[in-house]
């Protein structure tokens, strides 16, 4: 009973998937669909092949018992977005569903070279089968109690995600012969750290950290989730699993489970479990392959820098692309004595760029105002010597650009709505098209670099999941291998005269390789480092990136000193990368072969408006209410039914309301009847039932202005309300019917975060609402509020000024006050009402400490008010004044290892009476649940 009240009171804290965009296709995209017992793929029009090769594939991971987790099967609903630039999917629940986006990576050490699709197949499709068959004991009770929310969150408190995501990864590692669990890229953060002597606590290693690097739970489920397979059978994690979702064991089940199958505590399971990847990786003693003497910058061990894609832009000058946690990516130069910062750069989903000649090219995502899928990848040019950046396209979908010597032309991969990759050739000075390539069987050009005027070298990814290092001769359109195809990955080319510089995987490292182009010969760089990036060949000095406990850091080493090993193209693809604890069976996996299917049809975008799939209690002072959620599936629509009585007037209501947003403005229709009210009227008692009706339309608008995220809403809503009078009294009240009228406004802007912003350095917000009675009283009120971001003394400090106004108009005061007074006071209502205030957020400690795996402490922080508010009557001229004064603390924590939460205390001191305690001085609060800033 304990967990089940737990659950309960986490419920409203936890729900739904923040992946999940409501109404974000326009209603011009043409929707069709393949429809089978176990699965039904949506899609766009003109992907009928990737669509059934999705079917297919989830149909033999059906009917597969690879690594069982139960026999359960319950269909899932996949949609394929092909509109976003950004490489994604989930799987959510309420509703359950699944969404891939199908863009793939631009990085081949980001997922690998796999062909996207079959990738998301795979491990989406794993989520699929875990929420199939977690559906057990307490978790199922939940399920029954709150629906599909209760479900998830039941589950995710039981099950951590580590286990979700790394049981997720193997599958798609195992089978197939690619995957992220093959990848030295993917497997490099806990040799990093251990290389490094970092010896985290297990809480800092599930919760993170603001202030060091952390592997997140995709690295550390994978190497969990590959040594339980390795070590007890395909079949463990399906029991213990299972077990821990029907919450074997009052505290800690998953826990308790593992104890159960492996007779190891929870501690030990994990200990053993890393001594096994030391071992495997020979790191028992720290600091075994660090080669400072290459280091080219002291690493800073207080804030997480990573420095991306070097390049030498002059004897002693050096280029890159720098992020840290106290900054938002930008570009460096850094000379021996100095380091310039060049320009923010603007918004962008990948760390590529190209340099040439004092001019760097590089990608920026830009989005559709109203449709949220609708994104694009645009090419921005900037001068190092002017510091001016220029727009050169608008709603394309190039990726990883790179730019000539003489600063003509820009090559660069596209992705169209098809899915179909090219390489193209553009003019730089306007950005039209000049050549293309694309050939069958190549899925994506990754990481295009200009040889010449006609050729350009790029890491090649082919349909069936290899990569290889080719040359692309765009004026005799054809492609030459330079290194053999195989399934271990390469990329990240950079070009100095006949040598072709590049990453590839061999074992458990990524090296840096080197191939000439006219003869072939492939080497590699001796290194006694793991994990080489970004690798670039300047006069006299390679530079590249090493990955370390403190990021990305740079290298540099005379050309003269490099020592190179010869490589044959037989020893090149030979062998296996990464670390897996069973492998797929030639010809007997789910990527091969073919499955019967029936034929595509039409699928409406309101099919299944309503689709209820949640329920539960909420409580919102002074009101409890019980409510029941619904989406459909291409999340168009959003409706909700609920009961609710208010504590204070002891009034019971019921309701519905339903919101389309399928077309360009948001369609919202709300309807709410509440009973037994009453009221005493000169020393008469009024009793009446209410009945208010509503009708909305909201235009939200969000969209990327370069540097900026920026926002607009606009909505008007008419309202009707309906007094059915009763009881003793009912002649002395005759009933009332009258309506009001909403229009409201929305306006912000703020630059990106760095992980350690509380707020954004830059940032401005601007809200007003005007609501006014019609047909039976004159009611009108104005408000307004406002507030500007600044920039702190130091990084991560915030200053904010804020205001807001308002004003009622008439006599008749229908319309309850919504502005903020100041803190502490016991705020009077009034015509008339203005507040200014004035805050300084700053971080106080980052302890990164928690306790029994229950409560974790990220961040410490606080702050300084001063609030100023004046009241008028409804006279003009004199007003009273109301000021305070004082300080918050706020902890930013994480509970159950996952779940967020901020709660914080305020103390302050008026420096005018309050009207209802003028004695007090001092006022003490607390301040739980709180939510700043969305991230």
């Amino acid at each position: 009973m304990r967990k089940l009240l737990y659950l309960i009171l986490l419920l409203g804290v936890v729900t739904g998937a923040g992946a999940q965009q409501f109404g974000g296709n326009p209603p011009s995209v043409r929707w069709r669909q393949i429809s089978t017992d176990t699965v039904r793929v949506i899609y766009p029009r003109g992907l009928d092949s990737t669509a059934r090769r999705v079917a297919a594939i989830v149909h033999r991971l059906a009917a597969g018992t690879y690594h069982p987790l139960g026999n359960r099967l319950k269909k899932i609903d996949v949609v394929l977005q092909n509109q976003p630039v950004n490489s994604n999917g989930y799987v959510s629940l309420g509703p359950f569903r699944s969404e891939f986006y199908l863009t793939p990576p631009a990085d081949n050490f980001d997922q690998g070279s796999l062909h996207w699709p079959d990738h998301l197949a795979l491990h989406e499709y794993r989520h699929v089968e875990q929420y199939n068959n977690f559906n057990r004991g307490l978790s199922r009770v939940m399920k029954t109690l709150f629906g599909q929310e209760g479900y998830a969150l039941a589950v995710s408190a039981a099950v951590p995600n580590w286990f979700f995501e790394g049981d997720a990864v193997y599958q798609e590692t195992s089978l197939s012969a690619q995957g992220r669990g093959r990848m030295p890229s993917f497997l490099k953060a806990y040799p990093s750290l251990w290389n490094d002597g970092k010896q985290y606590s297990w809480m800092k290693l599930r919760n993170g950290s603001l202030k060091d690097y952390v592997p997140n739970h995709y690295d550390l489920g994978y190497l969990l989730t590959n040594y339980g397979y390795a070590q007890y059978g395909p079949g463990f994690w399906g029991k213990v699993a299972a077990d821990a979702a029907a919450y074997k064991g009052l505290l800690y089940p998953m826990q308790q489970a593992i104890r159960r199958y492996t007779g190891l505590s929870y501690r030990k399971f994990t200990n053993k479990a890393f001594d096994f990847y030391k071992d495997r990786y020979g790191l028992q003693t720290a600091g075994t392959y660090t080669d400072s003497a290459l280091a080219l910058l002291p690493a800073d061990h207080k804030t997480l820098t990573s420095y991306y894609y070097p390049y030498q832009v002059g004897a002693d000058s050096l280029l890159y692309l720098k992020v840290s946690n106290k900054q938002r990516p930008a570009f460096y130069i850094r000379s021996k004595e100095w380091e310039h910062r060049l320009r923010f750069r603007d918004i962008s989903s990948e760390r590529q760029y190209g340099y040439a000649n004092g001019r760097i090219v590089y990608a920026a995502i830009e989005t559709d105002p109203r449709w949220a899928w609708k994104t694009y990848s645009a090419l921005r040019v900037l001068d190092l010597q002017s510091g001016k950046q220029r727009r050169l396209t608008k709603k394309t979908r190039y990726f990883s650009p790179d730019i000539s010597t003489d600063g003509s032309r820009i090559v660069a991969n596209k992705v169209d709505l098809q899915e179909h990759s090219s390489l193209v050739e553009l003019d730089a000075g306007s950005g039209n098209l000049l050549r293309a390539f694309s050939a069958a069987g190549i899925d994506y050009f990754a990481n295009p670099k200009i040889i010449d005027a006609n050729r350009v070298v790029a890491a090649i990814r082919e349909m069936k999941g290899t990569s290889y290092i080719g040359i692309i001769d765009l004026q005799q359109q054809h492609v030459r291998a330079l290194t053999p195809a195989s399934f271990k990955t390469v990329g990240q080319v950079a070009i100095a005269g006949d040598t072709v510089y590049f990453t590839g995987s061999d074992g458990l490292k990524d090296q840096i390789y080197s191939v000439t182009i006219t003869s072939g010969t492939l080497r590699k760089l001796k290194s006694r480092e793991n994990n080489s990036y970004f690798v670039n060949a300047g006069p006299g000095r390679l530079t590249w990136s090493q990955f370390t406990a403190d990021g990305f850091q740079l290298r540099q080493l005379p050309t003269a000193a490099a020592e190179w090993d010869p490589v044959s193209p037989g020893f090149f693809t030979a062998g296996t990368t990464g670390i897996i604890s069973d492998t797929l069976m030639a010809g007997n996996g789910p990527l091969d072969g073919e499955a019967p299917l029936p034929v595509s049809k039409k699928y409406g975008s309101l099919t299944r408006p309503i689709n209820l799939h949640s329920w539960r209690p909420n409580y919102d002072d002074p009101e409890y209410s019980f409510a029941i959620y619904g989406n459909n599936t291409l999340n168009t629509t959003e409706t909700q039914l609920y009961y609710l009585y208010n504590e204070n007037d002891r009034t019971h209501a019921v309701g519905g309301n339903i919101t389309y947003a399928g077309w360009f403005p948001y369609i919202g229709i709300n309807t709410q009847y509440r009973m037994n009210r009453h009221q005493q009227v000169q020393k008469k008692l009024k009793e009446w039932d209410q009945w208010d009706h509503f009708l909305s339309l909201t235009v939200p608008l969000s969209w990327n202005d370069g540097r900026w995220f920026r926002f607009f809403n606009a909505g008007s809503s008419i309202g009707y309300r309906q007094d059915r009078t009763k009881g003793v009294n009912k002649a002395l009240f005759p009933a009332a019917d009258f309506g009001y009228i909403t229009h409201s406004l929305g306006f912000g802007t703020q630059v990106q975060q760095a992980v350690q912003d509380i707020y954004p350095r830059w940032g401005l917000s601007i809200s007003g609402q005007y609501r006014y009675a019609i047909n039976k009283w004159s009611s009108q009120q104005l408000v307004a509020k406002g507030a500007v971001y600044l920039p702190g003394l130091f990084a991560t400090h915030s200053f904010i000024l804020g205001a807001g106004y308002q004003e009622a108009f008439s006599k008749d005061r229908l319309f309850g006050s919504r502005i903020n007074f100041a803190r502490g006071f016991n705020g009077p209502d009034s015509a008339r009402i203005a507040t200014v205030t004035a805050s300084y957020h700053l971080p106080l400690w980052y302890p990164d400490w928690g306790f029994a795996n229950i409560f974790y402490l990220r961040r410490v922080r606080g702050a300084a008010f001063y609030d100023y508010t004046a009241v008028n009557g409804r006279q003009r001229g004199s007003y009273t004044g109301f000021q305070s004064t004082g300080g918050e603390v706020y902890l930013d924590t994480q509970w159950w290892n996952q779940h967020p939460l901020t709660f914080g205390f305020r103390m302050g001191r008026l420096l005018t009476p309050d009207p209802v305690t003028p004695g007090r001085r001092w006022f003490y609060e607390v301040i739980l649940p709180v939510s700043l800033i969305p991230r």
